[in-house]
């Protein structure tokens, strides 16, 4: 439910939490971690955030793959979350997949998992020399260059290299015909950074093909997170214009890079969309078997198959915040695995309160109301059944009538706010949890140690064996 809609029934008195779905296998698993920590008495760091990870997700996800864009093989974006078992699980020889690394320390990565180096693109366009040095040493000889000064560094320290020209399509290049709407932008540009335009193309290929550079084909990106399948159809013109130009100045290119953007929910449209420009711009090639297709694909594999666990650590009533909201700390924040939350656009659901074991705090007297976990009876029984009500509830998602909070993260930093405006369930207390789902993609390995907090953290993978198996 979108936020603006969430506001709306609050304010008109209507607002109830929606009734809970049947329990996934990751909420199983959250929840048997849940009722094992109490605040009260857990070691030092035991109420941090941990991660739950689901292998029989990404495995839907290469299927769905392999079903829909059977001509284009995915060459997974290492960068974007590089947890070694899902790496080990991706390296598997069964799913014929490649890797798409950008640095030293990912392409040393991924080689330790026997992968070949043919099975290895190193995708970014301005590497260090030292790491161009690596590259010649391991014999990962696919990298690609969008610049003359690249192209002098890989003749110098790898003239065997394959080369693949990064290109980029201009803001004219995305222009649609009379009466149709303007291309959407992805999430993350990375064309301000990388590529070079059709009006530059011929002449760095003459001057790669003068020094003698192998050159073997073009990649492109459409931008990270792009929801608008339209623009792999206006880069793939312009790929094959290039592809033409290529030929005329003296290559006979086998290689299209169609980068990554894909995403999870629109991913069947954007792939008949991509299978539709394939074939009316490089058809020909394909059915003579002249050009191998790959893509860089990162959250749709991943993003899906990671959710995020935090604690309550601290709470701020209404009484006590001049905004109104009810004030929230977490056990994690922007600084280390809820990074995405200050991304636009990343996160894509809201996160969902998760009953935990409370700490038994003694009530302070200027409270604007009681919480939620107590009750009061002459007779001790009505207090007795809702403890226990209480206690069976832990693990399972919080109910009831929602209430306006913002969530903060751990830190010192006053722009460590991991959402400014959310609704939730009333009472939520220290030792509860919030679950941030779809959290795979550019989280897991973007935290850092600023305060002193630490970046290890739990990480529990289930199905570890396919459901069919």
């Amino acid at each position: 439910m979108r936020w603006e809609t969430q506001l709306q029934k609050a304010q008109d008195g209507t607002m109830r939490s929606s009734p809970a779905e049947p329990p996934s296998p990751t909420d199983l698993a959250i929840a048997k971690h849940i009722k094992s920590i109490n605040h009260s008495d857990c070691e030092l760091y035991g109420e941090d955030g941990f991660w739950v990870f689901d292998l029989d997700v990404v495995r839907h996800q290469l299927a769905r793959w392999k079903k829909h864009l059977p001509l284009v093989r995915p060459f997974y974006a290492v960068k974007c979350n590089p947890t070694p078992r899902l790496l080990s699980l991706l390296a598997e020889p069964s799913y014929n997949l490649g890797f798409d690394c950008a640095t030293h320390g990912e392409i040393s990565q991924i080689l330790s998992l026997s992968v070949p180096p043919h099975n290895i693109i190193y995708a970014n366009p301005c590497k260090a020399p030292s790491h161009i040095r690596y590259a010649s040493k391991v014999n990962v000889r696919k990298m690609t260059f969008d610049n003359a000064t690249e192209l002098y560094k890989i003749k110098t320290y790898f003239p065997d290299a394959q080369c693949v020209l990064r290109i980029k399509v201009t803001a004219e290049g995305c222009s649609q015909g009379s009466g149709e709407t303007e291309v959407g932008k992805p999430m993350y540009e990375l064309s301000k950074k990388y590529g070079v335009t059709l009006d530059g193309a011929r002449e760095i290929l003459t001057l790669a093909k003068r020094l003698g550079v192998d050159v073997i084909g073009l990649a492109f990106h459409v931008g990270s997170g792009q929801r608008d399948h339209r623009s792999y159809v206006h880069h793939m013109v312009e790929a094959r214009r290039i592809w033409d130009i290529a030929a005329e100045v003296g290559y006979d290119f086998t290689l299209l890079d169609i980068g990554g953007g894909f995403m999870d929910e629109n991913f069947e449209a954007a792939a008949e969309t991509i299978c539709k420009a394939l074939e009316m711009e490089f058809g020909n090639l394909l059915r003579k078997e002249r050009v191998e297709v790959i893509a860089e694909p990162g959250r749709y594999i991943c993003s899906p198959a990671f959710a995020l666990a935090t604690s309550v650590i601290a709470v701020r009533e209404e009484g006590e915040e001049s905004s109104g909201k009810r004030m929230v700390y977490l056990a994690d924040g922007i600084y280390s695995r809820i990074n995405p939350a200050m991304w636009p656009g990343e996160l894509m659901t809201l996160p969902v309160a998760v009953r935990g074991k409370r700490m038994k705090l003694i009530p302070r007297t200027n409270r604007a109301s009681p919480p939620r976990s107590s009750a009061s009876s002459d007779s001790g029984i009505e207090l007795e059944e809702k403890e226990q009500q209480l206690e069976d509830s832990e693990g399972m998602e919080m109910q009831g009538e929602l209430q306006e909070y913002s969530l903060w993260g751990p830190t010192c930093d006053c722009g460590d706010v991991v959402l400014e405006s959310g609704w939730h369930p009333k009472g939520i207390e220290i030792g509860d949890w919030f679950v941030f789902k779809r959290l795979g993609a550019y989280a897991i390995n973007m935290g850092n140690t600023f305060n002193g907090f630490g970046t290890e953290t739990k990480l529990y993978c289930i199905n570890e064996e396919p459901a069919n198996k």
